[in-house]
């Protein structure tokens, strides 16, 4: 057959088509271009990191899904554009500066970050899962910058939203009479998360079979409440709790998780107070996102709900009893964690609290059985002013000796490593207060997440001792699956030596046999709060 084209073209084209054979390579995938059991997504690459924003992990929690737990998200098939944040979940301003008011209830999303891809990699990464604090009721994953992680911890990073307030943690008859899991519909939107993570992170380049979830606050309870929850088993491999020791205390104290019983009152209560008969959940599901925002504040449970299911049992007997999901533990608190919370309310009315008013601030935390011993263990004239004395009571009795109790319940069951945040100097996103903040809750955060400033719009740097100290924090940090050949720099806690890791400048050190008499611990032990 007589070709139509010219032997020169024909020529030609063969060069053409051999050179791209012998001098060109197929080309490069795009990193960024990830298929996801849903579908494929696809992130966008900057200054070292690669992130993929807004993920949908559930289908959005509206309409007749609000109060029910988390459903699978509708799959798609068209590569979806993953650079920019999601909706963060609706919340009203109740922390001050830690967060602000806003958001919706179609929150349930997730953002994974990534050191950007050298093309020689091919090793999977820890993944470092955060759970964001805030009392369950404000706050968002994009509250914290993971660039450093990402970077110098080389981990691949998930953080998400989860329900908060009321949509987040409600116990109402006719909503638990439906047949599904109910009340701690917050974590379980956690669950769902890290199910996603499990089912889809190798395609990020993480490792499923070396992941940590960790978190601050109510996000330090959160975790600490996995280790106990069945439906939470074999989704992590280790946990950083960072001030999340509350979970051991006992209801009526601040903090503590909430018994069925007095969750269910408060929730009739609040469906009534909707004009709502608790019975017809029908009816709750119809009042506007805004409204229950503007009715929740009296109705809001600060901590988890024992519920008898997700949450079996109290997390504290769970720990003492061994009924738990076996996990490498780091847990941790700040030296002067009641700093901030005896802040919030300086700076929200403008008054400092003053000498007459402190035998009231610690009936009112403690009530009239404990007020007396308090006051005889932290007088007044032991501190600087009375900001400081109620502050400390608030670090000792809610955080610090609770964390030493949960160290010491869980050493003799899985592999525990203490630390306390020790410095003073840390920079602060709130104030101006009349007293020092000093190393107080939340001030860690910028250790690990640089500038950390909550709600705020202050602008938080670390000086380069600061830093230093920042690089040690992350290094232990994110690769747990490391601290048994760290034994040396960071030894396993001790009841027997009561041994810390202190962050502190100039350098973190181990310290031993010290911090039950830094935080009155004899004497909170005794005291029957946890």
């Amino acid at each position: 057959m007589k070709s139509h084209f010219p032997a020169s073209k024909i020529a030609a084209a063969v060069i053409i088509s051999a050179a791209g054979l012998f001098s060109a390579s197929a080309p490069a995938k795009d990193p960024t271009l990830i298929r996801t059991h849903s579908g494929p997504v696809i992130g966008t690459e900057k200054e070292g990191v690669i992130s993929w924003l807004g993920l949908p992990y559930a289908a959005p929690p509206v309409n007749q899904l609000r109060w029910q737990p988390p459903h699978a998200v509708a799959s798609w098939s068209t590569p979806r554009k993953a650079n920019a944040l999601a909706n963060r979940c609706a919340q009203n301003a109740d922390l001050g500066d830690f967060a602000s008011a806003g958001g919706s209830e179609d929150c349930l999303y997730l953002n994974v970050y990534r050191p950007a891809v050298s093309g020689k990699e091919d090793k999977r990464l820890p993944v470092f899962v955060w759970i964001h604090g805030g009392a369950l009721q404000v706050g968002q994953g994009a509250d914290y910058d993971p660039s450093k992680l990402v970077t110098q911890g080389k981990a691949v990073v998930v953080t998400l939203n989860y329900r908060l307030g009321v949509f987040g943690f409600l116990s109402v008859s006719g909503l638990d009479s439906e047949g599904h899991e109910s009340v701690n519909y917050g974590l379980m939107d956690q669950q769902a998360a890290l199910r996603w993570v499990q089912k889809n992170i190798s395609a990020f380049g993480g490792d499923p079979s070396n992941v940590t979830i960790a978190g601050e606050s109510s996000g330090g309870n959160s975790v600490m409440a996995h280790i106990v929850a069945p439906g939470s088993a074999g989704l992590f491999q280790h946990v950083l709790s960072m001030s999340g020791a509350a979970i051991m205390s006992r209801y009526p104290a601040f903090g503590a998780p909430h018994p069925l019983k007095v969750a269910q009152e408060t929730g009739a209560e609040f469906a009534r107070a909707l004009g709502c008969n608790p019975e017809d959940s029908g009816c709750l599901r119809a009042v506007p996102t805004q409204r229950i925002l503007k009715m929740q504040t009296p109705y809001l449970q600060n901590q988890l709900i024992i519920d008898g299911s997700v949450i079996p049992i109290h997390p504290a007997d769970a720990y003492k009893n061994g009924n738990i999901n076996p996990v490498t533990l780091i847990n941790g608190t700040t030296r002067d964690e009641g700093h901030f919370f005896v802040a919030l309310p300086e700076l929200m009315n403008g008054k400092s609290l003053q000498a007459k008013a402190y035998p009231e601030w610690i009936g009112h935390q403690y009530g009239d059985t404990l007020k007396s011993r308090v006051l005889a263990e932290y007088p007044l004239s032991d501190y600087e002013n009375p900001s400081e004395a109620f502050a400390a009571t608030v670090t000792d009795s809610l955080f610090s000796c609770p964390a030493r109790a949960l160290n010491q319940a869980l050493s003799d069951k899985i592999t525990v490593y203490a630390y306390e945040f020790s410095d003073r100097t840390a920079p602060s996103y709130v104030g101006p207060t009349t007293f020092p903040l000093l190393a107080a809750h939340t001030f860690e955060l910028a250790y690990l997440f640089p500038g950390f400033h909550g709600g705020s719009s202050a602008h938080i740097t670390l000086n380069p001792l600061q830093e230093k100290l920042s690089d040690e924090m992350v290094s232990y940090f994110v690769a747990m699956e490391k601290m048994s050949s760290r034994e040396q720099a960071w030894s396993r806690y001790s009841p027997q030596r009561d041994n810390f890791m202190t962050f502190a400048l100039p350098a973190a050190t181990m310290v031993s046999g010290r911090f039950s008499d830094d935080h009155h611990c004899a004497f909170w032990d005794q005291q029957g709060i946890y």
